[in-house]
């Protein structure tokens, strides 16, 4: 058993072998759940996890100035980044053997510990345990020896997921701790980070705890200070997961109701009264966010009796005023917050008032509830040459042919193994077979013969080649001279395309070799899974066959022809060839000068380890006593990419090879000489990723120039994923003795060298800033607080940084200045300070920020005595007062303490404010008030003593005018007239007119039947009935006095009578266009009223009529129209129609177009046929003898749209109209001579479908005479039809 590294621990003692190496290795590998020493041990993976723990490599965080800390608590981090088994949890468990392989390989190379049980052995979960403990045993002291290829771990930040109610963006609160969890069990071994930066930009680290689960889950937990924005910042491996940063509004805790305070005299036991308004107020100043309520119920039980108003005063003061309307016991509960008060509910004896003073009329009942305000995511290229010109026979070498000495040999002729899609070549050699012409041809399974390729490429040697297609046996024939040549016709049975490969395989054992020597070729496996591997040699001889597994996903494969010629080598992967299985290799015969097996190869190109990627790799090939053969190097890395390697003949049979990979994976090397490979052949080179410090990036907060605060954790990532193999060292320091705000200097060093954007320096700025800090509210007041009244002010940090305020109160005498003090935060970066004052005179309050001074600190206040409302006292103040008169009243304050603040407010009945004097005396103790009250009516005094209404307040004054009539106003239409049998009303208005009786009479040609009606506003609605027309007299007085224009004189007139009127005169029987027509109304007997006339024409158009009064009853009218046609004549008097009317009448043109005639088949009543045009003739020669455009023609058809009418000046008063109408149906034809419509104008023409023989008109010479055995020539015309 191995030296345990805690032999000296006395309790480490006391246990077995069993169980210290059972502890042991639970301690290593954390992460499995290892309990025995055979079952958990079965797939594999616990063995590549303890391979993993015990060789990892190490970032190494060193720090040059131990003081300055990443984060709390946080003096050094060890990161595991690279290892022997990284991707272990990776490994698929139904492969034990492999998983088992591959670490105790990994093991025994790199760890010593040599395999003292197979791996088959230990995977079986039958194994014996003191075998599995005594191979387990050795891992304790194992060692990591220099240049183990340690391979780095892949990590998947965006796989882990943090999910919870510490990273929603609502629900959380201040104060309440926020959890929520991160699983990183997809997304590798890596740290958890947490950093949550509230809206100022201030970071805390969160504590995360791991909870050892099957999910590699974290359990983290925060705690918001304020309110508003917070940024969780989630970071695995030093980078964010997915949707890192998270985005959480924390919102204010409710109100805390034990802060609030209630008092004031509606809160005393007794002293208020019955019908008497009284107040208490509320303060909440310190207690957060929260809704005031007030409740109060009265003597009976019920809570819906007194009048409450509830007022925000500012200051978190709310001030309840209520009315108390039955007398006994009272109960006032106050909540905030939905919650009770101290203290609450109060009781409240309410006493009967002997004299009620009750408040004014229409006083409103309010019940409010008022809210404190809170502040608030083409095929596969074949190798197909030039297609060659038609084979030409070869030249006859020999007389004859002999097929016999020809030979086929290729991939394209073998049996088994070729695929559709793939290129099939073979060769034909016709050397030896005399004279002949080559002919080959492929068939498919159909039978048909598919295209193929032949290339003579040397003397007696042709290339042929073909593509299948199609699966299924292809039959290739090859004659020479018309004759079959051996084993011609060759059989091929071709396979389905080649899918996804597990395994390739390559090497000059695939392509040549020698008899009697191995042929040496390479199978390297594709990914994870291998499949079973098979291999066969097809060709002149038997081979024998051997395959060496090197255990690191390859194996080396030999087999030695003893004959020349071509073999087939197939290389199959569970039963089935691989992609370009079978491999042709051409097998030479053994040459006597060529000793491969004296060739050495040396150099660090060569070596298992050493070799760094991008750098040159070297190495040395001496072929001396080797004899006389050619080098030849076949090279591929592990992703089967071929290797470029210059060789350099050095002249002295040695060669210098040198490569340059591009890739830290494995590189394979096969040499041979003579087509033979060389001992140690083929070499196996793991690169190194080396070490490049320039690739290394560095970057997070922790590395900006700028925006870092003392006292607060910051991070930054270093990402070496591009750097390759190397340890990372930081270095961060100040000046000397500097602790806090100063400028920093980060080095970041990887494989001791610093990296070029290294250093960095870092400005730390202070973590606060008084300067930016104010204080405000009533407590700082210079002459707002009172003695033993406690006060308040708001301290607001916003902006400045994390610090405590302080706050210190000095009195003008000795002892404590102030009680009940304390400092309250509200979690919105301000704070409330509440307290006490407890002496008078001058105070100082000094605030502070961190222990600095804010500004304008200290404070310089004066406290005032206490305050006692009942010794303020008004006097002189008058139940009734006369309006506009000077009215003086006194307030004395002698002895009442408090700020002395007195104000007087005088409201109006029509509840205007009404201006008034407040002036002091020289001791400020007696006050007197001046107003002069402009309107009768109920005034409201309101009187407040340092915001406390005093007693009695607020007070009802009466004010009273006497009367004055020529303040009275008469207005509306009945005092200048009106109509008989009609009221005829006004109003009078007696306001500001004081008090006095109104009389009123109406004096006229009858008696007057009068009706007045009171609106109770200082005015009254009168009217009165004449019965009679005349000239009537109104009488009003106010108080025995007329008022401003009494008496009013006022005419009456008849009601009209619209059947009187009459209406004659020729305008009434004829018009004319544009000539006057004249006519007269007689409205003398039908009384006064408004006469309309209109005259309208049966199209719309309006005629103009001009009325002229002639003042004696009767009117004059004229008119003028402006279109012929029938008119209608409108007479109305007083909107009625009079007798007789509406009238029609008759405007005849002003041109006479009786003497124009139209005549033709165009406007015949028999109609037209459609299609066919027609005319007719407008004759004007008895209006005019010369042409001109007197006419015009317009033709519409049945749908609505015109016809084209073309006219035709003959220039002697005649017109020709030509149309040919298109549709069927009545046409009106409109015919208008100077604009006026002719005799029988618009015709009515039909239009029909059809022909009329009688238009058709036939003339010309062959219709006269004729000559025999002549043409004879005539013209029938057919366009009238």
């Amino acid at each position: 058993m191995p030296m345990w590294e805690d032999e000296d621990d006395e309790d480490a003692k006391k246990l077995t072998p069993k169980q210290r190496l059972l502890g042991w290795i639970r301690n290593k590998v954390p992460e499995l759940p290892i309990t025995n020493f055979h079952r958990d041990w079965r797939d594999g993976k616990a063995l590549g996890a303890l391979v993993d723990n015990c060789a990892p490599g190490e970032m190494r965080w060193s720090f040059i100035n131990p003081r300055v800390q990443l984060g709390p608590g946080r003096p050094g981090l060890s990161v595991r980044n690279i290892c022997l088994c990284p991707d272990w949890e990776n490994w698929d468990p139904s492969q034990p053997v492999e998983n088992a392989r591959e670490a105790m390989q990994q093991a025994d190379d790199w760890l010593g510990v040599p395999q003292v049980i197979a791996p088959e052995e230990i995977v079986d979960p039958n194994v014996d345990e003191h075998s599995v403990m005594t191979y387990l045993s050795q891992f304790p002291k194992s060692r990591l020896k220099p240049g183990a290829p340690l391979r780095a771990k892949t990590l998947h930040p965006k796989r882990a997921r943090a999910y919870g109610p510490g990273v929603e963006p609502r629900g959380n609160i201040v104060l309440k701790p926020a959890e929520f969890l991160v699983e990183t069990v997809e997304a590798g071994l890596g740290e958890i980070l947490v950093y949550v930066e509230d809206p100022e930009g201030h970071t805390e680290e969160a504590r995360v705890i791991p909870n050892n689960d099957k999910n590699r889950s974290y359990s983290v937990v925060y705690l918001p200070k304020v309110e508003g924005l917070h940024k969780v910042k989630v970071l695995f491996a030093g980078q964010d997961i997915e949707r890192s940063p998270f985005m959480v509004n924390v919102s204010k805790a409710l109100g805390d109701p034990s802060r609030v305070q209630a008092r004031g005299p509606g809160l005393q036991l007794s002293g208020n009264v019955a019908n008497k308004p009284t107040y208490f107020d509320i303060y909440t100043a310190g207690a957060g966010a929260g809704d005031v309520g007030v409740v109060i119920v009265d003597s009976n039980a019920r809570r819906d009796t007194v009048e409450i108003v509830l007022e925000n005063k500012g200051d978190s003061i709310f001030r309840c005023t209520y009315v108390p309307v039955l007398e006994g016991a009272h109960t006032v509960c106050v909540t905030f917050a939905g919650q009770q008060i101290p203290r609450s509910p109060f009781t409240v004896n309410i006493s009967e008032l002997s004299q009620i003073a009750l408040p004014p009329s229409g006083s409103p009942v309010h019940r409010e509830q008022v809210s404190v305000p809170q502040t608030a995511c083409t095929p596969p290229s074949d190798r197909t040459r030039r297609a060659p010109p038609p084979p030409t026979p070869p030249r006859s070498r020999r007389p004859t042919c002999n097929p016999n000495s020809c030979r086929a040999s290729g991939r394209g002729l073998q049996p088994k193994g070729l695929r559709v899609k793939e290129v099939a070549d073979f060769k034909v050699y016709t050397k030896g077979g005399g004279s002949g012409v080559l002919i080959v041809t492929v068939k498919g399974p159909k039978g048909l013969e598919e295209p193929l390729k032949v290339l003579e490429i040397e003397s007696g040697v042709f290339e042929c080649n073909y593509y299948p297609i199609m699966t299924g046996k292809h039959t290739v024939t090859v004659t020479w001279g018309g004759h079959g040549i051996p084993r011609s016709p060759f059989e091929v049975q071709v396979s389905e395309e080649a899918g996804p490969q597990k395994v390739r395989a390559w090497g000059p054992g695939l392509e040549t070799g020698v008899v009697g020597k191995s042929a040496d070729f390479v199978v390297e496996a594709i990914g994870t899974e291998v499949g079973t591997l098979g291999f066969s040699i097809e060709g002149p001889s038997q081979a024998k066959i051997e395959c060496d597994d090197k255990g690191d996903g390859s194996c080396d494969v030999r087999y030695w022809p003893t004959e020349a010629g071509d073999y087939a080598v197939h290389v199959i992967c569970d039963d089935e060839d691989i992609k370009d299985s079978p491999f042709m290799a051409h097998i030479l015969a053994v040459n006597s000068d060529v000793y491969p097996e004296n060739v050495k190869c040396f150099g660090p190109g060569l070596e298992p380890l050493g070799c760094i990627v991008n750098k040159a790799a070297d190495f040395t090939i001496d072929t001396n006593g080797a004899g006389r053969g050619e080098l030849k190097l076949y090279a591929q890395d592990a992703e089967g990419l071929p290797i470029d390697i210059q060789i350099t003949d050095r002249g002295d049979s040695s060669f210098f090879c040198v490569y340059i990979p591009t890739k830290p994976i494995k590189h394979t090397i096969i040499i041979t000489w003579g087509e033979v490979n060389v001992p140690s052949s083929p070499f196996r080179v793991t690169i190194g990723e080396g070490s490049h410090p320039e690739n290394v990036k560095v970057y997070g907060p922790g590395v900006e120039k700028a925006g870092l605060k003392a006292n607060e954790p910051t991070y930054f990532t270093v990402d070496c994923s591009d750097a390759g193999q190397g340890d990372v060292s930081i270095g961060i320091k100040c000046a000397p003795g500097v602790v806090g705000p100063a400028e920093y200097t980060i080095m970041v060093l990887f494989a001791d060298q610093e990296i070029p954007v290294s250093p960095f320096r870092i400005k730390v700025d202070p973590s606060h800033d008084a300067a930016k800090v104010r204080a405000e509210g009533p407590g700082l007041s210079k002459t707002g607080v009172e003695a033993c009244k406690p006060t308040h002010f708001t301290i607001f940090t916003k902006g400045a940084g994390k610090a405590q305020p302080e706050v210190h109160f000095t009195g003008a005498a000795k002892g404590d200045a102030v009680r009940d003090f304390e400092i309250i935060d509200n979690h919105d970066y301000s704070y409330t300070v509440r307290y006490t004052a407890i002496q008078q005179g001058n105070m100082s309050v000094t605030v502070c920020h961190g222990g600095d001074p804010i500004p304008k600190s200290p404070f310089n206040i004066s406290v005032a005595p206490p305050l006692d409302i009942n010794k303020v006292k008004v006097q002189g103040l008058n139940n009734k007062v006369d309006v506009g008169k000077d009215e003086e009243f006194s307030i004395s304050t002698r002895e009442a303490g408090g700020q002395g603040k007195l104000e007087v407010k005088i409201t109006s009945p029509s509840r205007r404010p009404i201006p008034c004097k407040l002036e002091s005396g020289s001791a400020n103790e007696l006050h007197s008030v001046k107003y002069i009250p402009p309107e009768e009516g109920q005034y409201r005094v309101d009187i407040v003593y340092d915001g406390n209404p005093v007693p009695g307040s607020p007070f009802s004054v009466e004010g009273v005018m006497p009367p004055d009539p020529s303040k009275v106003r008469a207005y509306g239409p009945g005092l200048q007239g009106g109509v008989v049998g009609k009221p005829a009303p006004f109003a009078i208005d007696t306001k500001g007119a004081g008090t006095g009786g109104l009389g009123l009479t109406v004096e006229g040609p009858c008696e007057a039947k009068i009706e007045c009606q009171d609106n109770g506003d200082g005015s009254c609605s009168v009217s009165y009935l004449p019965t009679e027309p005349g000239e009537y007299a109104i009488n009003i007085l106010f108080a025995d006095q007329h008022i401003p224009g009494s008496p009013f004189k006022a005419a009456v007139q008849a009601a009209f009578d619209p059947s009187q009127v009459t209406a004659s005169g020729p305008g009434l029987e004829r018009g004319k266009v544009n000539e006057d027509g004249s006519f007269t109304v007689d409205c003398s007997k039908a009384g006064e009223a408004e006469l309309t006339i209109e005259i309208l024409s049966d199209s719309g158009a309006k005629a103009e009529v001009r009325v002229q009064n002639n003042g004696d009853g009767t009117y004059s009218i004229t008119y003028t129209p402006q279109s012929p046609g029938m008119y209608t004549i409108t007479i109305k008097y007083g909107g009625h129609a009079v007798p007789a009317f509406p009238a029609r009448l008759q405007v005849e043109p002003s041109v006479d177009a009786s003497g124009v005639k139209v005549h033709g088949p165009g406007v015949e009543p028999r109609g037209v046929l459609r299609e066919v045009t027609t005319h007719f003739t407008v004759d004007a020669r008895a209006h005019i003898k010369s042409g001109g455009s007197h006419v015009k023609v317009s033709i519409s058809n049945q749908s609505g749209s015109s016809t084209d009418a073309y006219l035709t000046d003959r220039g002697d008063g005649c017109y020709r109209a030509e149309y040919t109408p298109y549709e069927d149906g009545v046409h009106l034809i409109e015919v208008l001579f100077h604009e006026v419509s002719v005799p029988k104008s618009p015709f009515r023409v039909s239009v029909t479908e059809g022909c009329d023989p009688s238009r058709v008109r036939a003339y010309g010479p062959g219709l006269e005479e004729g000559l025999v055995n002549k043409s004879n020539r005539f013209t029938v015309e057919t366009r009238y039809l």
